[in-house]
């Protein structure tokens, strides 16, 4: 099987999962908290139980690594084709009924990511890309903003976060929100890592950052991003592939400037002037 058809698997999954999702926002049934702010419901197991029947009919050899698989669920995570499913980034939203929330699938391939599908049944937007081909959201192609470099763009920028649950991780992040705060034109929090990320892709957010995420929720975000033209790093600069759970995604411009900020926090350094 080829990019562009597990592509269109890909996204059929997470439309199909989109539409039940969307039936279920309100109505989350039983809630069992993962951890501080963590939670995960019984209508997110059905969204997930429906995308993993699609891969394993379309796809009978691959296989998947899921965020709400049981704990003792053996991980086939070297395996030569892996999908990696976050069947609702912005669970938290979605539990309590804020319509901002996303389907993300992605393909890995002998160990590269060759396509992901992020899915915004809300909005019915459908962010992809795959390998060699230019991002989309709805079959037209996107990219990141363009702007010049300088602290002046800087300052007129819109960026946004989600915040690490708990622990020191937290705390750092609010450091670095406080700091960018100072800084930018506007800042959110966006409760969807995935949809933060797709965001900068699409040219509505200059910098997207993170020091605390998970594989399945960045994954197809970021083969979105690279496609659309963007930089990925984790937080102190290094390779994202190799990250230990901090992002920043931004626009060529942008990401330097981004950086500024966490590497300051993380680093112990001054904050820059």
């Amino acid at each position: 099987m080829d990019d562009k058809d597990a592509l269109e698997i890909a996204t059929r999954a997470a439309v199909r999962a989109g539409r039940l999702a969307r039936a279920r926002l309100g109505d989350p049934e039983y809630l069992t908290w993962k951890g501080h702010r963590d939670v995960v419901s019984g209508s997110v197991i059905d969204v997930q139980a429906l995308i993993m029947s699609v891969l394993q009919a379309e796809c009978p050899g691959d296989a998947i690594l899921a965020e709400e698989g049981p704990e003792d669920e053996p991980l086939e995570a070297d395996a030569e084709r892996l999908w990696i499913v976050d069947p609702i980034c912005g669970s938290l939203n979605y539990v309590h009924g804020i319509p901002f929330f996303a389907v993300s699938i992605a393909l890995r391939v002998e160990g590269r990511l060759r396509l992901g599908v992020v899915h915004d049944p809300l909005r019915e937007e459908t962010f992809a890309a795959r390998i060699g081909e230019p991002a989309t959201l709805n079959g037209r192609p996107i990219t990141v903003t363009t702007v010049a470099l300088g602290p002046e763009f800087w300052e007129q920028a819109s960026i946004a976060t989600d915040l690490p649950h708990s622990g020191p991780r937290r705390d750092q992040a609010l450091r670095v929100f406080h700091l960018f705060s100072g800084e930018v034109l506007a800042q959110h929090i966006m409760g969807s890592p995935a949809l933060g990320m797709c965001y900068v892709a699409a040219g509505r957010l200059h910098a997207y950052w993170t020091l605390e995420a998970n594989p399945w929720d960045v994954a197809a975000a970021c083969v979105i991003l690279e496609q659309a033209g963007a930089l990925i790093s984790d937080a102190e600069g290094g390779s994202w592939l190799l990250s230990n759970g901090s992002y920043v995604a931004a626009n060529p411009a942008s990401h330097t400037w981004a950086l500024r900020g966490t590497k300051t926090v993380l680093g112990g350094g001054p904050t820059p002037s």
